[in-house]
């Protein structure tokens, strides 16, 4: 009986543990278990911000800029993290090379800037300079990468290269090397290049 009466504190203290471990269990599983009455929530599709006549300066290490992007309006989209941009205009800057710029009606942005898509009446242009004659590009879409100062299209592109016309299918611009190349189904109208330098 003695040793009874000694045992009923530790078995209370038992109980007890077992009784809080057992009321643990259910309400993690109660917490775990899906809500059926709740209405599905449905995934954000509105934009989490909008700027109105906006303009972005990237730049670089040394304090300059290196391309400007404005537009009318971006349109931001937390879904894919990636910006749209209304009637979108580029200017690249470089100390060694003549600026490019480009516009179009819209364009899409992504995430770290790297991709800057251009879509409908495409425009590029670099301007004469004294070692170079002008460039003016025409396409429905360009990718621009500002990063490696290429544009690329896989679309039908129009040319014109000082008084000389290019048609042809895919391009790539190479803004370092100052270098055009079409890929495929080329035509060409070439005038004799002025000597800009004699000049």
């Amino acid at each position: 009986m003695i040793g009874l009466q000694r045992r009923l504190p530790a078995l209370a203290t038992l109980a007890a543990v077992l009784l809080l471990a057992g009321a643990s269990f259910w309400a993690l599983e109660v917490a775990q278990r899906p809500d059926r009455s709740a209405p599905m929530r449905a995934a954000r599709t509105d934009p989490d911000y909008i700027i109105d006549q906006f303009s972005y300066v990237a730049v670089a290490a040394n304090g300059k800029a290196e391309y400007v992007i404005e537009g009318e309006r971006l349109v931001h989209d937390p879904v894919s993290d990636t910006s749209l941009v209304d009637q979108p205009r580029l200017r690249s800057y470089a100390r060694e090379r003549a600026p490019m710029t480009l516009r179009s009606r819209t364009a899409r942005i992504n995430r770290d800037h790297s991709e800057i898509r251009l879509f409908d009446d495409v425009h590029l242009e670099r301007p004469q300079t004294r070692d170079q004659q002008s460039l003016i590009v025409d396409s429905n879409f360009m990718l621009v990468l500002p990063n490696q100062d290429l544009v690329k299209t896989d679309r039908e592109v129009r040319a014109k290269i000082g008084g000389s016309t290019l048609n042809g299918v895919g391009m790539v611009a190479d803004s370092r090397q100052q270098a055009l190349r079409l890929d495929s189904r080329v035509s060409a109208t070439f005038e004799p290049p002025v000597d800009i330098r004699a000049r």
